[in-house]
């Protein structure tokens, strides 16, 4: 009788055991039948339009992992499709806080991929520290995110002091000393983007002894420029480096057009490389217009021109992002098999300090806060073509200032 008793107190021990584990994981090994992967996005709002190419880049490089049976769990032995569920940040640093929350909530998400913006992505990235799960940036400020010493975080980008250095090495490199700017402007959302790459420019302008004639950032969604544009005026100002949103890069353009300022060199981050830019100007409207980018298809990237031409297909237009947001949900995968586990501790271990090869950025490897450097490059808008001006391809093509006179 004892002995029955023993083993039913042991049957019971297991069961109980078992039981605490799946409550504990959520599923057993058994049931879990997908890795679900939370991404927060800019469906709508001022950044919706760079937004838009993110969201195709996620869904198509998960797609493709996807097509190949999915991510090859070690520890379930078995390979997982991933389940990619959105969530609009409307392009608000509090909306992004909040849609990460109802990701980890209520979507029950093992793991979680960016928006666009910094500080959106600090304000999920926060969220995410809260309740432990693994957040992969994708295009923040590098020394930003650096800054808030996230634990579950990391980002693969640039810093926004060297790619405020790009400008200068341009003029440096490409203008005789009598055609580099004398009276630059600096024109910078006001934001911690803004904040943050304004500060780089004006290290650089003192390192290569450039002054601005006019430092004025101004609020993201402005609708009326008139008073920049005096001052630019005032100040005779050939040159502006300028960072914003596609939207409110037009509503700028269009207004300088219309009170008749012609500026020899303006480049710009962020809003003058989607298409929608393009659309919004016309072909002739964005001639001289420099601007970032990300990635291009010439890249050596296993399948970057047939991502191009996909993209393409899709939308009649290309992109200098796409690759860089691909790569994203590309690399986590990587990571989840390296690490044998979807689980969010295991997958940020793999990445800390980690090394993946053969992405669609190329090998990328992290340092051992999370933090993976890649630099920008920049083109040049010509009759809606984009000619690579950084670095100089002087066979390809050579930087134009506009005509002022």
């Amino acid at each position: 009788m004892a002995g029955k008793r023993f083993l039913g107190w042991l049957g019971l021990f297991f069961f109980l055991s078992t039981v605490c584990l799946i409550s504990a994981s959520g599923v057993s090994a058994a049931e879990k039948k997908e890795i679900r992967v939370g991404a927060i996005n800019s469906i709508t709002g001022m950044n919706a339009m760079t937004g838009a190419e993110c969201k195709w880049a996620y869904e198509t490089a998960v797609a493709d992992i996807n097509k190949k049976g999915g991510v090859f769990v070690k520890s379930l032995n078995k390979k997982l499709p991933i389940k990619l569920i959105f969530a609009d940040d409307k392009s608000t640093a509090d909306q992004a806080a909040a849609a990460m929350e109802r990701l980890i909530k209520m979507d029950k998400i093992d793991l979680a991929i960016s928006t666009n913006i910094t500080p959106l992505n600090i304000a999920a990235g926060t969220v995410c520290e809260k309740y432990k799960v693994y957040f992969q940036i994708t295009c923040s400020w590098l020394d930003f995110i650096e800054k808030e010493n996230f634990k579950w975080v990391s980002d693969l980008f640039t810093s926004a002091a060297e790619a405020a250095r790009t400008p200068y090495l341009i003029w440096e490199e490409q203008l005789p000393k009598d055609q580099r700017p004398k009276k630059p402007a600096l024109m910078m959302e006001d934001n911690q983007d803004g904040q943050g790459f304004g500060m780089g420019f004006k290290a650089f302008a003192k390192e290569y002894g450039y002054t601005f004639a006019v430092d004025d950032p101004y609020a993201p969604g402005s609708k009326d420029f008139s008073s920049h544009i005096l001052k630019w005026k005032a100040a005779k100002v050939d040159a502006l480096l300028w960072l914003g949103s596609p939207t409110d890069g037009i509503t700028l353009l269009r207004q300088m057009k219309e009170q008749g300022l012609k500026i020899p060199y303006i480049h710009g981050w962020k809003g003058f490389w989607p298409t929608e830019f393009l659309e919004g100007m016309g072909k002739e409207g964005v001639n001289y217009i420099i601007h970032d980018g990300f990635w291009t298809e010439k890249s050596p990237a296993p399948g970057a021109k047939e991502l191009q031409q996909r993209f393409v297909k899709k939308f009649k237009k290309d992109s200098v992002s796409i690759g860089l947001y691909y790569a994203n949900p590309q690399i986590l995968a990587m990571a989840i098999e390296k690490a044998g586990s979807y689980k969010s501790e295991k997958v940020r271990d793999a990445i800390f300090g980690g090394e993946f090869k053969g992405t669609m950025m190329g090998d990328v490897k992290y340092n051992e806060k999370g933090l993976c450097f890649k630099p920008l490059i920049a083109m040049q808008w010509w009759n809606g073509e984009r000619m690579p001006v950084y670095p100089a391809l002087p066979n390809v093509w050579k930087l134009k200032m506009r005509p002022v006179d």
